[in-house]
């Protein structure tokens, strides 16, 4: 037997032993721990269910409303456009025959060389002017019709060419007063008009 063979020392392999299952003892703990703690989390998230569940509900009636709402809006938004443009259509027929009539008389005047038929069509012409007229033009027309009548009037002096080239200009006028008219409301539609029920306007 060798004496000087090294002598396990067992108080050691003890230590380390208890050691080791204190460790294991630890991780089963936090295992422990982490399993309770997901457990409270999901119990939470279940008694949460029931008012997640009614406020998911409130939504969906709360847009369902909203969307209702919309509907109705568009919809009387829709009825309100076709009323206006009901209501437009007489008027825009009215102002297509009175603005043919006033370019008609006016291209009478600056052509015709019968005096007869001339003084019939100054007529016309002044009618619309002080009339019927007004109720429709927009202010390109009614600055048209001026210059025209500015050439009848006297105010300025004009040859039967300035006339033809007046008249010319006036049917252009009235050309784009109607295209630009055909799809306006009637607020939109009077907004471009010269307002003469005041005392300081005047034609």
């Amino acid at each position: 037997m060798n004496e000087n063979a090294p002598v396990p020392d067992l108080n050691a392999e003890q230590t380390q032993a208890e050691l080791q299952k204190i460790q294991l003892e630890i991780e089963n703990l936090k295992l422990d721990i982490d399993s309770k703690e997901h457990l409270r989390k999901f119990g939470i998230v279940l008694q949460l269910l029931p008012l997640l569940t009614v406020i998911v509900a409130i939504c969906g009636v709360v847009f369902s409303l909203w969307q209702f709402r919309s509907q109705q809006e568009d919809h009387q938004k829709e009825l309100s456009d076709i009323a206006q443009r009901e209501f437009m259509k007489p008027l825009l027929e009215k102002q297509l025959n009175l603005y043919v009539e006033a370019s008609g008389a006016a291209a009478t005047i600056a052509s015709t060389s019968d005096e007869a038929e001339r003084r019939k069509a100054k007529d016309t012409f002044w009618k619309l002017y002080w009339g019927p007229l007004v109720m429709v033009e927009n202010k390109a027309v009614s600055g048209a019709m001026k210059d025209f009548g500015y050439c009848l009037d006297g105010t300025d002096t004009c040859t039967d060419a300035d006339l033809k080239n007046k008249s010319l200009a006036l049917a252009s006028t009235l050309e784009r007063s109607m295209l630009l008219n055909w799809n306006k409301k009637p607020d939109q539609f009077t907004s471009g008009q010269f307002d003469y029920s005041g005392e300081s306007q005047s034609k």
